[in-house]
């Protein structure tokens, strides 16, 4: 069994890391703390660390080749990297998705070397700096995009649910994939969805919904596209609402293409 996390930083990976280790006994790999290692090393933050090697391929085919020889390896793993999902074969992709706001706060908390911001302003700003190198970088190295939803087994977002919510989505996800290595899935915190404006909410069908919980039923999946830290419903958020209605953590929805046209509310403001 291995995992592998990716995911938007501040999306709370190492700690859904502990939780799952403890779930599985699986042992933990991540390619984070080597990076920070390297930028200490060199008197560097973090920040500063990327921004050195975004043309210096070196250090990340050092890091490359130990996710690839992961592949070969017998342990039960958990990999917390940006990269496990393309270079170790086999791996269940996970990537952890959470708003920029909260992850900045998650990681002024967290108060890691490297990682020090005066003001939440700056926080977002240099952890969406550091996000826009890290794609730059692995963009220009490998041609792909570590951004791109539709790389990953399953999508779950992170912002408004407990770790042991998260980590507990993530086995049931694992058990799925398991038995058929086609399932995707997608998981987003209901608070986080977005609708046009112009669409009616029909109560009738947040009532079906309910119903459907109620025998049991697989829940009904919403088709939503992301844009710019936004995930946007494409058509009536009346399923949504009934899961919300009855407590649910997560909305499964199902990831398609879309953009953003006309006036979009905020889920959260209704809820």
């Amino acid at each position: 069994m291995k995992i592998s996390l990716a995911g938007d930083l501040g999306s709370g990976k190492s700690t859904v890391t502990d939780l799952l280790l403890a779930a599985t006994g699986a042992e933990r790999y991540t390619t984070g703390k080597i990076m920070r290692v390297l930028a200490a090393s060199r008197g560097m933050s973090i920040d500063e660390f990327n921004r050195s090697i975004e043309g210096d391929p070196e250090v990340d085919r050092l890091i490359d080749n130990g996710l690839r020889a992961l592949s070969d390896d017998a342990r039960d793993l958990v990999i917390d990297s940006r990269m496990a999902w393309y270079f170790t074969r086999g791996t269940f992709r996970v990537y952890m998705t959470t708003e920029p706001v909260i992850a900045a706060e998650r990681i002024m908390t967290a108060g890691r070397d490297g990682e020090s911001f005066k003001t939440l302003d700056e926080a977002v700003e240099r952890i969406a700096a550091r996000r826009a190198s890290e794609k730059k970088r692995y963009y220009d190295f490998y041609g792909v995009d570590i951004t791109d939803l539709f790389n990953y087994d399953l999508v779950i977002d992170t912002s408004y649910a407990t770790p042991e919510q998260v980590a507990s989505e993530i086995l049931n996800a694992l058990e799925a994939w398991q038995e058929d290595p086609s399932t995707k899935r997608c998981l987003i915190c209901p608070r986080r969805l977005r609708y046009r404006s112009d669409v009616k909410i029909n109560k009738d069908e947040i009532r079906a919904t309910h119903q459907l919980i109620m025998s049991g039923t697989t829940l009904p999946l919403s088709d939503v596209f992301f844009e710019d830290g936004g995930f946007y419903l494409t058509g009536s958020p009346a399923p949504a609402f009934g899961i919300i209605a009855d407590g649910f953590a997560f909305v499964p929805c199902r990831l398609v293409k879309g953009k953003a046209k006309g006036t979009y509310i905020r889920m959260e403001n209704k809820i």
